[in-house]
């Protein structure tokens, strides 16, 4: 059963929405793969918030800063898009993506905002809750 639970878990680090089909199929009851789709998801998106940090640190720090003619767009990009957009909107639409890929554009773009933080958090487990309940049939196959 333990191993049922930690397959959910690590499944859920990556892709949230579709980690609870695991846990159905395996015959876990939907509170068990509910709690273990929205741990995992909490896990990877801490692990890899914080890993993407430590990794971009190690990659800059010996860098040239060069300002060339491609960095100018991406930086303009960047700034369009934060001021078009509003902050909710990207932290809403990214665990449909994955969580590494929605932790490291949290971290590289909003890091500056704590309550970013929190927001993803809370969406990564309403996604898990929104998972669980739109696969929570498989287990009665």
């Amino acid at each position: 059963m333990y191993w049922k639970i930690f397959s959910v878990v690590l499944a859920s680090m990556i892709k949230t929405l579709f980690a609870p089909t695991i846990g159905f199929a395996a015959g876990l009851s939907f509170t068990v793969t509910f709690v273990a789709t929205a741990i995992g998801a909490i896990l990877g998106f801490v692990l890899f918030y914080f890993l993407f940090d430590k990794i971009s640190n190690f990659y800059y720090k010996n860098r040239k800063k060069e300002m060339t003619v491609q960095r100018i767009k991406r930086a303009r990009w960047v700034v369009t898009m934060r001021q078009k957009y509003p902050i909710w909107l990207f932290v809403f639409m990214l665990p449909v993506t994955s969580i590494p890929v929605m932790a490291v554009i949290v971290r590289r773009f909003f890091h500056h905002n704590k309550p970013v933080f929190a927001l993803s958090i809370f969406v990564v487990i309403m996604f898990a809750l929104v998972g669980c309940l739109i696969f929570s049939p498989i287990q009665y196959l």
